[in-house]
């Protein structure tokens, strides 16, 4: 058992396991917020989805206090929709980072969860290091990028994004590299959908699969 209480100043406190812990989340505040604001828009009256198979399986409670009245959204591990695996993915990172599983926080933003044929998407891989300490991990360099994003269709096919602006990863050596304490990197993608159909987004950091700090991020577009 598990439990997270986020407050709308950036502060969170996560205990369990007979532990409890406090950090100051305002540099991810905001896009909280609005993934808040997004689940809510979609779901007012708040969700209820039951176990899809299986004996055994964890269970997630999301309580959204929104203008006085209490919004409860509950759920097993599955498929979500959009809105609430949207959210889902940010609160798994910041969930991580509060429990000191993970010394950062990583998440991907999209400008939209819809896509119709020819439009482009935008998407921004984050990392974040709200604390005081430097963060050290490991890339190849000098021209790969920090994270490695992958879209994958419903039929497996899988592409690799590279940022805007660069022709891709060229691997020589690896690279020691610091995320300064409160310190941010974030890159920027775009990709053009020839077809509709239920895409995976799938982004590491860092780029190195071999790394034993690698974070994943996993989003749904329809």
């Amino acid at each position: 058992m598990e439990r997270y209480v986020y407050h709308s100043d950036g502060s969170a406190v996560f205990s369990g396991y007979g532990e409890s812990s406090s950090v100051t989340l305002a540099l991810v505040s905001d896009e909280l917020k609005r993934r808040v604001k997004i689940l809510l828009a979609a779901y007012p009256n708040g969700l209820r989805l039951e176990a899809q198979g299986g004996a055994d399986y964890f269970v997630y409670n999301l309580t959204v206090y929104d203008g006085g009245r209490a919004v409860t959204y509950y759920w097993t591990d599955g498929e979500l929709p959009r809105e609430l695996h949207y959210l889902a993915s940010l609160l798994k990172s910041l969930n991580n980072f509060a429990s000191r599983r993970s010394g950062v926080i990583f998440y991907v933003e999209v400008d939209k969860l819809v896509i119709k044929r020819g439009e482009t998407l935008r998407i921004a891989a984050v990392v974040l290091n709200p604390t005081e300490t430097d963060f050290v991990y490991f890339s190849p360099t000098p021209c790969s990028p920090d994270f490695r994003m992958y879209l994958r269709s419903s039929r497996g096919v899988e592409i690799e994004l590279c940022p805007d602006g660069s022709t891709g990863p060229c691997i020589q050596v690896i690279q020691e590299r610091v995320l300064k304490a409160g310190g941010s990197v974030k890159v920027s993608y775009s990709y053009m959908f020839g077809e509709v159909g239920t895409y995976f987004l799938e982004a590491f950091f860092p780029y190195a699969q071999w790394s034993e700090a690698t974070s994943i991020t996993i989003l749904v577009i329809d």
